[in-house]
């Protein structure tokens, strides 16, 4: 309620309230005006940084070192991810064993001077990669992994070193040690499990060392020693961007865990508390068909909480004669039994007791009929007052309907005697029962429930009242099932409603009409009383399904009477049933406190309220427990504390963040328990279900979401994790990388046409590129976010740096020396390393460009392009004869170490799959998590928005927002209005000769959707149906006091009460002209005063009004006049000065006696409150 008056005083400020989706009821985040950098949720300031977004979720703010903020999540994310660090880093190793076998295999032969030593270099490493390995198989390296992986990795740059530089030989290039130094960067931030402070240092200590020992030994120029600088620090950015999201990726996917696990178990109580919905409402069986036709795509929210029909288009209009019928819910069934009970000597009990004593009496025998009821095998269908109905056979056919209903009546009137020991009470049961066919469904679109109509009903309301108290009173169709395993004695006949009705076209005097009229000829049927069991063997039969059990009752209620309360059933039945006179002494235990709140009865015969250890109240209530998604998303960087919390509750600043710290950590170890109780395979955080040779989802329809769901997830920008900021550093990484690399290629390469055309026509690109990032054009971004462009655009942008290169390549290059030579090859390495970025594209195309560009320099070093111009070179030079390696072209097509720096590029291509792969695989496995619990909290969502839909149908909304915060509810309100309007002549309109009388109740069920639909428009807003029954439908105003403070007159809600009942009666004269020969008679009584709102029940909700007031307008209609609106005196003085009343007469009430009424003439004109 506080969080409710919060939202409210904030809405009239014009702050605007935002819900966030995960759960709508826990947090609320209000932002303020004019400052919009801070937002609050519950007593919490959070700061929105608009400049630089987290890393991921709960990041700690340190880009240097990408971690939770939390150490409890830190450590379990590591431990998760483990065996995927180890695996990584196994592979690695193999790929460093593999190049050093390479390189043994090839240096052997080739080697001149000096083999011994490289070779034992080759070996030393291939031992100790291979001794590395192991170590990482046992059990051992979990505990020291960083120590072991740094002493790896020291140990490697060592030996590189050593052997690139200890000796000064011909025989190995500085294009392939160069090589080396990229694939040693890439693998110390990618693979090598290490902080990234640790890898930055190591390899920038590593190219330190490399370049100052390449410069003193080869004694290099300044512009190369620069260009060479800033190719270093293109590799590492590169390697840092691939650290820094693989990181990232990781921790974003271990949240999104969570978050998929707790939607996991919040969509399994969502599940639950739409199953008890349900079962409140209908059988399980009837609610699919239910629910399928409650189309709400695309529909308002607030539609989507009045109805589930489907509305006529706008321009539809209705011509006469013919109806457009809405979905409707009604099945035939042959071979049910029907059994009514009815409690003899009620109204005595009631006599001298309150309302809600005799609530918790009624409250007390119903939850052991409850019991009974699922133990015997039938279906509860509703109580009626003091009656209580329920059937077997249906929904769900059974052979042993008949007996499982004569069990059931038996055990209550061994279960009535009982309460009457408990409760020092003399009452007794009436049970009647009667099989045949019928319909059973949903009448209406709104506050409906599963119930059953046809003549055998009736039937079976007529084996009650004709029963005597203490026996089962059972028809001859009955008998038929029963006659085997029962002793009976015959009863009085009785006669058969179920005559065959005849059409006959009746003249009317009065109208000078003629009209369609039913006559039925007379029938008796034999009845019987049970006596005992032919066989003492004979056991309740097993449930069909799980049972249910009755909870407590806490309904606050004045003491006024309830004795009429009965009088519902009337309305049930077509036919006026004898009624009991029987007196009996009364009495009870349950006892109210001082403010009448009713203490329930509990008793030995009455289980736990709870159905499958839940019950609906609790599982409501479990929406708000965990507080999981408050704040949990949040850095403590990011949340501040509310000047007026803090000001108000008198406790210190320091004390409320340690109060913060200590949810948050409780949070996080509730999220940690989950995943540990819920995901036992820890192969979920790495393994994701995709092809392992294409890295396409296993299932098509996955694949196809995770290409088109760019679009989507574009629009997210709440970390770095997210793909719009990814691409941003991705694109802002290559566009400095080629930036580089063009001003090395200028450096060393000059002015050259074609590369100042490739330069201009790249950096158009890149600009355009940027300028779409940025742009918030539609047309554009559903175009760049299309699966193939992407890629294309991306292939486009990874491939420019290579095409910079390749663009400065001529016959003078090979004039140009040596050194330039290598320079061109170092930047086509650099080029090659650029592959790996844009992490969100397919590895393969990645691999493909990347394999494309090494293939062209493996062609340029093997083919001859420029004949003329190395001969040239060649015979210029003064010891051509004695030619040394060192002087010798490169892009001649005739160096003899070309096949080194070809395995160079190999061994470098194959680590740039390896990584490009891994990279992809981290992407589509965070897509799967996210996928996956997006899944969940859209089927979450799903199945709360339809336990709501339902709980509405039981609940009204404003009654059912308490109701998920408080298992009980009960009000008292005064001046309520409520209304009693029935069809008094339907029975004379339905016959079961046509389609078993199915069609007769889908008019019956258009009638009353049109008289909700009534409720959709804004002046009935103070109109609440509360239930039908049969023909009759009942509806009140004023009890919702937030919707009725609004009103400027205190009464208006009754006025607009009134008005429905006028249009009621308005859209049964209009349904008449649809209907061929027939006019519905359509009674209304009306009369206002105190009522006592409540639910009543945990398991089987039920939302209900009491008190006189309901008792005397249900008088009104039944002693009404056709087609007028009848009130007491007492209504027609309140609402004279808007309406005009005639007087009617003195009618008598039961329980009240003769009481003057009158009938509504019309609204004065010109009349109204607002």
């Amino acid at each position: 309620m506080a969080n409710s008056k919060t939202a409210e005083s904030n809405s009239q400020k014009g702050e605007a309230v935002y819900s966030p989706a995960y759960d709508t009821e826990l947090v609320k985040v209000v932002v303020e005006s004019p400052d919009k950098s801070k937002t609050k949720v519950g007593g919490l300031v959070i700061k929105k940084n608009t400049k630089i977004p987290l890393l991921f979720e709960r990041a700690s703010g340190a880009w240097w070192d990408p971690k939770f903020d939390s150490p409890i999540l830190e450590e379990q994310v590591l431990k998760s991810y483990f065996p995927q660090i180890r695996k990584r880093f196994q592979c690695a190793l193999y790929i460093i064993m593999a190049g050093c076998v390479v390189w043994s295999v090839f240096l052997l032969p080739m080697m001149q001077e000096n083999w011994i030593v490289f070779l034992a270099g080759a070996v030393s490493l291939l031992i100790l990669t291979a001794l590395t390995a192991l170590f990482t198989r046992s059990r051992y390296y979990k505990q020291f992994y960083l120590q072991s992986s740094l002493a790896y990795a020291v140990l490697l740059c060592v030996l590189l070193l050593v052997a690139q530089f200890a000796f000064a030989c011909p025989d190995i290039t500085p294009v392939g040690t160069f090589t080396g130094t990229a694939e040693v960067l890439l693998l110390l931030y990618t693979v090598i499990p290490l902080p990234l402070f640790v890898a930055v240092l190591t390899g920038v200590m590593y190219s330190i060392l490399f370049e100052v020992l390449t410069s003193v030994l080869l004694q290099r120029e300044m512009p190369i020693i620069i260009g060479k600088v800033l190719l270093h620090l293109c590799i590492h950015m590169v390697g840092i961007l691939i650290f820094i999201t693989l990181q990232v990726q990781k921790r974003s996917t271990f949240w999104k865990t969570g978050q998929s696990v707790m939607a996991q178990r919040d969509l399994q109580v969502e599940k639950q508390i739409k199953e008890q919905m349900i079962h409140s409402l209908m059988p399980p069986s009837v609610a699919k068909e239910v629910i399928s036709s409650r189309d709400t795509k695309g529909e308002p929210e607030e539609v989507k909480n009045r109805s589930y029909k489907s509305k006529p288009k706008p321009g539809d209009s209705k011509v006469k004669g013919a109806i457009i019928f809405r979905p409707f819910n009604m099945n035939s069934m042959d071979n049910v039994s029907i059994l009514f009970a009815d409690i003899v000597g009620f109204t005595k009990m009631s006599s001298n007791k309150t309302a809600a004593h005799l609530v918790g009496l009624l409250n007390d025998l119903f939850g052991r009929f409850d019991k009974l009821c699922a133990k015997s095998g039938c279906e509860k269908i509703s109580t009626l007052g003091d009656c209580y109905y329920c059937v077997s056979g249906c929904p769900q056919p059974r052979e042993d309907h008949a007996k499982c209903c004569v069990e059931m009546g038996l055990g209550m009137i061994k279960a009535i005697k009982e309460f009457d020991e408990d409760n020092d009470e003399q009452v007794n049961m009436r049970v009647g029962v009667h099989t045949g066919t019928v319909l059973c469904g949903i009448v209406g679109t709104r506050r409906f429930k599963f119930d059953v109509w046809s003549n055998d009903v009736t039937m079976a309301n007529t084996m009650e009242s004709t029963g005597l108290p203490g026996r089962v009173h059972i028809s001859e169709a009955s008998y038929q099932f029963l006659k085997d395993d029962y002793e009976v004695e015959e009863g009085e006949e009785q006669e058969d409603n179920r005559t065959f009705k005849v059409l006959i076209e009746h003249y009317d005097t009065a109208t000078s009409k003629f009209a369609v009229r039913h006559t039925e000829e007379e029938r008796k049927i034999k009845t019987y009383f049970i006596v005992g069991r032919k066989h003492p063997e004979i056991a309740t039969s097993e449930p069909s399904s799980p049972p249910e059990h009755h909870g407590d009752v806490s309904v606050t209620i004045d003491d006024t009477a309830l004795s009429d309360q009965s009088e519902e059933k009337a309305a049930l039945m077509t036919k006026d049933q004898p009624q009991s006179s029987q007196e009996e002494k009364n009495s009870g235990e349950t006892k109210g406190d001082n403010n009448g709140t009713l203490v329930p009865v509990h008793s030995n015969h009455v289980e736990s309220p709870e159905a499958n250890g839940v019950s609906p109240a609790a599982l409501l209530g479990r929406r708000h427990s965990s507080g999981f998604y408050a704040t949990s998303e949040l850095s403590l960087d990011q949340i501040g504390i509310s000047k007026d919390e803090s000001d108000d509750t008198g406790i210190t600043l320091n004390e409320k963040w340690k109060k913060i710290r200590m949810l948050r950590e409780q949070n996080d170890i509730q999220l940690i328990k989950c995943i540990q109780e819920d995901i036992k395979n820890d192969e979920y955080f790495y393994n994701p279900p995709i092809n392992f040779c294409t890295l396409n989802f296993i299932n098509p329809e996955t694949e196809d979401h995770f290409c088109r769901h760019y679009k989507e997830a574009f629009q997210v920008t709440k970390t770095v994790a997210s793909p719009r900021f990814q691409t941003l550093i991705e694109m802002t990484v290559s566009l400095i990388v080629y930036i580089l690399v063009a001003v090395c290629c200028f450096m060393m390469f000059g002015l050259q046409t074609a590369w100042v055309v490739v330069f201009v026509t790249s950096m158009v690109i890149e600009i355009v590129v940027f300028i779409q990032w940025f742009s918030r054009c539609k047309g554009l971004g559903d175009m760049m976010s299309n699966w193939w462009v992407r890629n294309l655009t991306g292939a486009i942008l990874g491939c420019l740096p290579a095409v910079a290169v390749y663009a400065n390549f001529s016959c003078g290059l090979i004039t140009s020396g040596v050194g330039v030579e290598r320079f061109y090859c170092y930047c086509l390495v650099v080029s090659l390393v650029h592959f790996c970025n844009f992490t969100m594209l397919s590895s393969w195309l990645k691999s493909f460009l990347a394999a494309l560009t090494g293939i062209v320099l493996v062609v340029l070093l093997s083919v001859q392009l420029c004949p003329e111009t190395y001969n040239m070179v060649v015979n210029n030079t003064s010891i051509s004869a004695n030619l040394s390696l060192s002087e010798q072209p490169l892009f001649g097509g005739h160096h003899r170490l070309r096949f080194e720096i070809i395995i160079d590029v190999a061994l470098l291509l194959l680590l740039i799959w390896f990584l490009n792969r891994e990279s992809e695989f981290s992407h589509r496995l965070s897509y799967h998590v996210d996928y996956q619990a997006a899944r969940d909290k859209e089927q979450m969502q799903e199945n709360r928005d339809q336990a709501d839909w339902l709980l509405h149908n039981i609940i009204p909304p404003h009654v059912a927002e308490h109701v998920k915060k408080m298992p009980k509810y009960s009000k008292n309100h005064k001046d309520v209005g409520v209304i009693f309007a029935t069809i008094v002549n339907f029975n004379e309109f339905y016959d079961e000769s046509y389609e078993g009388g199915r069609e007769y109740l889908r008019v019956l069920n258009e009638l009353v959707s049109d008289y909700e639909d009534l409720l959709d428009k804004p002046e009935f807003k103070d109109v609440e149906k509360i239930k039908t029954i049969m023909s009759s439908f009942m509806a009140a105003s004023g009890l919702n006091e937030q919707s009725r403070a609004q009103n400027k007159h205190e009464h208006a809600h009754l006025v607009a009460l009134m008005d429905f009942s006028n249009e009621m009666l308005n859209v049964v004269k209009r349904f008449n002209e649809s209907i061929f020969n027939f006019e519905f008679v359509l009674n209304v009584g009306f009369n206002y005063g105190d009522v006592t709102a409540g639910v009543i029940g945990t398991t089987k909700l039920l939302y209900d009004i009491w008190g006189d007031t309901v008792n005397i307008a249900s008088r009104m209609y039944s002693t009404g006049v056709p087609n007028r609106i009848q009130v007491p005196e007492t209504t027609a003085n309140l609402l004279g000065d808007v309406f005009e009343f005639e007087y009617r007469g003195d009618i008598f009430v039961k329980g009240k006696g003769d009481m003057r009424t009158y009938l509504m003439v019309q609204k004065k004109p010109g009349m109204h409150w607002d």
